[in-house]
This record gives structure tokens, C-alpha cells and sequence, in this order.
């Protein structure tokens, strides 16, 4: 008999157990949150460099205003972002946007240009002469700017090529 007892108080303990167990788990489930968070950097990429101009070939002496060529800059920047783009020739390190095709005897005779932005009879364009983009509506929409080079003199020198680097800057 007092096996029996022993079992029973065993069993009700036990059940007894799994009762308050089961209360605790049938509680309210509990919360909790994290959060997340990211920095969003401005970018502003080159999306297509401008190809090489090639201006038309000109007889010595008599090259014009109308010896122009065309060529762009495609950029792809943030939303909302501005571009400034200066441009600096190598040849005289100019920031009016002004410079030289270099070749002829020794490579030192010069042809001047300009460089303009909208159309070929614009003010020069350099890096005190920035010009700026539109806002970027978003990144994947690029947005072209047209650069001209314009022959400024008579090109009075020895016969050949004649040539120059234009250095680009883009601040956004």
C-alpha cells in the first residue's frame, strides 16, 4: 500500500508538473525588434568617355571657326546629384578652356582652340568655366554633355599633324 501511495504521489507531482510547464508556454508570446540601417553613398560614374575628336583636315593658313568637331560625356550620378565638369587641356594647362594642338617643326608650332559647351561659337569652357549637368532624375538615366573643340586661329604652320589631351574633372 504504501508502494501504491508512493506511485500516486509520484504521478500527481509529475502531472502536477507538467501543468505549470504548460501554463508558462501557453503565456503570451513575447516581442522583441532589431533594426537596419544602411548609408547610401553618392557615386558619379562615366558612363561613356568622349570618342576622340577628329577635326576636318585644313589647308595650312586658312583654318576658320568653322574647323569644329563634336563629341559628349555621358555620366551616370546619384539622384539628385549635380555635376560640375571641368575640362583642362594638356598642351597649356589652361583653365579657360583654351589650348593647343601641338606638332609641325619639332612638334613645338601650335594651332589654338577653345573648348565650348551647347554649341561650337560658346564661351569657353574650363575648370573656372565649369559647366554643370541637370539633376540627376536617378542613376540608370545618364545624362550627355556636348563638348566642342573649335580651331581659334589661322593655323598658319608647317604641314602635319597637330594634336593635344584634354584631362576631364567631374565633381558632384
Amino acid at each position: 500500500m504504501q508502494f501504491t501511495k508512493s506511485l500516486m504521489t509520484a504521478t500527481l507531482v509529475t502531472i502536477g508538473g507538467f501543468a505549470a510547464m504548460s501554463s508558462a508556454n501557453a503565456a503570451s508570446p513575447t516581442s522583441s525588434s532589431f533594426g537596419v540601417s544602411m548609408e547610401v553613398e553618392s557615386i558619379c560614374t562615366v558612363n561613356a568617355p568622349p570618342v576622340d575628336v577628329l577635326l576636318a583636315a585644313t589647308e595650312a593658313g586658312t583654318a576658320t571657326e568653322a574647323v569644329t568637331a563634336e563629341t559628349a560625356l555621358i555620366l551616370n550620378c546619384s539622384k539628385g546629384s549635380i555635376a560640375t565638369i571641368g575640362l583642362t587641356p594638356a598642351s597649356t594647362t589652361s583653365l579657360d578652356g583654351t589650348g593647343n594642338l601641338k606638332g609641325g617643326l619639332l612638334g613645338e608650332e601650335l594651332v589654338a582652340y577653345k573648348l565650348t559647351s551647347v554649341s561650337a561659337a560658346g564661351d569657353a569652357w574650363g575648370t573656372t568655366t565649369p559647366v554643370k549637368t541637370a539633376a540627376f532624375e536617378n542613376y540608370a538615366t545618364a545624362i550627355s554633355t556636348s563638348i566642342f573643340l573649335t580651331v581659334t586661329d589661322a593655323a598658319d604652320v608647317t604641314p602635319g599633324p597637330y594634336s593635344d589631351t584634354i584631362n576631364i574633372s567631374v565633381a558632384y
